[in-house]
């Protein structure tokens, strides 16, 4: 166990919680090794730390030990390609359902230490450090009790890190460090902006994801944020947190802004808290009472249904969950689950049957004895509001988003699949190109790999013109303006005049056929080369502008694009074979 001493950081926004972050070290491969062991089926005994072990589902690869991964064995590969890889590998067939019923024994071991502990996952536990650290007498003190704890009574090694929210105990776990109070920032600023991945969000903690039409439950694209930040330059956490707070969120919005608090050591501002008039519980009476695992299998969908029907009727969602057991000698036993998002009626069927399973494994493998179990309850610990009356800025979608699926649905049926269509983006050079439109709810075509010189520069335009309209650009003298063999303008650009009846998207912002708008402002023309060697490529250019109202000494005839004075509109032109068209509107 060691102790990180930085200098100072810069202050998260908001307060902070000193959070204990318990990991067992490839818990899923320790999960199937000791189901393979018990059953007798390996001598001599293999240690995952030193020992070259496979998981795989689905005949793919999804854990490898340290061993394995040193010699090229990969999560992810193909059984045949791993195995030829290491062929002294001991390959095991996943069992999510035994990894989170055999989690059981770690939580309750660490539940020797200190109460309040929330499952996160199987092989994550999270919990408060304040009263537990004062009770052992300091955070050290703290984390070597849940050590020993955990291994006297489970027989396996853990890790603990303990720092300033949850997201710096998580990465402080695995390497057993415990933050000082105020360092967490200076504690990941050298970590790899990958590590977001593992970021805790959700509205479980503050991060307002709502639901979307397409999905019960839209959450944070981690892995599509964190290439865009790569892709921007910024390989560190630190990087990401010297970032002004303000221009993060009027840039990316609110989702990355909630990583930016994150890398600066804070944590997303805890959702308000809600209490009903009336208590939300779902609650039911076993007859004949649960002392075998696939019972639990009958009684978890019932229950579920009912508390989801209660919070329907509310108006909320839960996103921590606390599961109560009554046994036959009245003992009580509890646990609390925690999720990154709104626990749906699936999330909450597969916590109960993890829990009731480990509670009796628990008992089955030589942990304290359980009765049988006659009366399960479910007790929300955190409510947040459902979203139904939220506004749509960032996508929040709620009721009105529903009614609309509903619609969407109904008009495919009246009219055929292709009636409803929304875009894709596939990748290309072209904005015509890079987008394409596919039925609603059908399987979306895989995006053409790249990378695509010429594209445009990002943000795209708001509004894509499939067949774009020409338009002429001249300069003061009233002469076309061209673009050179050097990718030059032939003279700088001061009026643009929209040369035949175009799309209604130029209509609505006031570029009208047969009228001249002035140039504000326009950026250097972009080359497009395609094929060049072909006779069916592509040379083009494209050219960033900015039109407005017409000075007061222009000639008669220019009028401003929009209805009122000063008006400015930005559009994006492509130049092909001498002539200009518009590709695209920005907002």
């Amino acid at each position: 166990m060691s102790t990180l001493a930085a200098a100072p950081a810069e202050a998260p926004s908001g307060e902070t919680t000193r959070t204990v972050a318990v990991t067992v070290p490839d818990w899923p491969l320790v999960a199937a090794l000791d189901r393979h062991q018990r059953r007798g089926e390996e001598t001599p005994p293999v240690d995952v730390a030193r020992d070259p072990v496979l998981l795989i589902e689905q005949h793919r690869v999804t854990h490898a030990g340290a061993a394995a991964r040193a010699v090229g064995a990969l999560p992810g590969m193909k059984r045949r390609a791993a195995r030829a890889a290491c062929p002294e590998a001991l390959v095991l067939e996943a069992d999510r359902e035994q990894e989170s019923a055999l989690f059981e024994l770690v939580a309750a071991a660490v539940d020797t230490v200190a109460a309040g502990v929330d499952v996160l996952r199987p092989g994550t536990l999270l919990m408060a450090a304040r009263g537990p650290a004062r009770h052992q007498g300091g955070e050290e003190e703290l984390a070597v009790a849940i050590i020993d704890a955990v291994a006297e009574l489970t027989g396996w090694d853990c890790a603990v890190g303990i720092a300033d929210g949850p997201f710096a105990a998580l990465l402080a776990s695995p390497a057993g460090r415990i933050v000082r109070p105020g360092r967490s920032a200076d504690y990941l600023a050298p970590h790899p902006i990958a590590t977001l991945a593992q970021a805790p969000v959700g509205p479980g903690w503050g991060h307002r994801g709502q639901p979307s039409a397409t999905r019960p439950e839209r959450r944070l694209d981690l892995a599509g944020t964190v290439d865009l930040l790569q892709r921007l330059g910024i390989t560190t956490l630190g990087e990401l947190a010297a970032l002004p707070a303000a221009s993060v969120a009027d840039r990316f919005g609110p989702d990355v802004a909630t990583l930016h608090e994150l890398s600066r050591g804070g944590e997303p501002t805890p959702p308000a808290a809600h209490h009903p008039t009336q208590p939300v519980l779902a609650e039911t009476v076993l007859d004949p009472p649960l002392v075998r695992t696939d019972q639990a299998a009958f009684i978890a969908r019932p229950l579920a249904e009912q508390l989801h029907e209660l919070l329907v009727e509310r108006g909320l969602v839960c996103t921590r969950l606390r599961i109560v057991a009554r046994t036959e000698g009245g003992e009580e036993m509890e646990r609390t689950w925690r999720h990154d998002g709104a626990l749906s009626v699936a999330d909450v069927v597969d916590r109960i049957r993890w829990q009731c399973d480990g509670w009796i494994t628990r008992a089955r493998l030589g942990g304290p004895a359980t009765g049988a179990i006659v009366r399960i309850g479910l007790h929300p610990v955190q409510l947040a509001p459902a979203g139904e009356s939220a506004a749509a800025l960032w996508g929040s979608a709620g009721e009105a988003a529903q009614r609309a699926a509903r619609a969407f649905a109904r008009a495919q049926g009246l009219a055929g699949e292709d009636a409803v269509q929304v875009p894709v983006l596939l990748g290309g050079r072209l904005l015509a190109e890079e987008g394409r439109l596919v039925p609603w709810r059908a399987e979306k075509p895989a995006a053409r790999p790249g990378p695509w010189p010429g594209a445009a520069a990002r943000p795209l335009p708001a509004t894509v013109l499939w067949q774009p309209p020409e338009v002429a650009l001249l300069d003061a003298a009233g002469e076309p303006v061209l673009v050179t063999a050097r990718g030059l303008l032939s003279a700088p650009p001061t009026r643009l005049r929209v040369a035949a009846p175009g799309a209604q998207a130029l209509q609505r912002v006031g570029l009208e056929a047969g009228r001249e708008h002035a140039v504000l402002a326009h950026g250097a023309p972009t080359a497009i080369d395609e094929r060049w060697w072909s006779p069916g490529g592509t040379r083009a250019a494209r050219l960033q502008l900015v039109l407005g109202a017409a000075p007061p000494d222009a000639t008669p005839g220019i009028a401003p694009p929009g209805e009122s004075e000063g008006t400015q509109t930005a559009v994006l032109l492509l130049s092909r074979r001498g002539t200009w068209s518009v590709e695209g509107i920005y907002d």
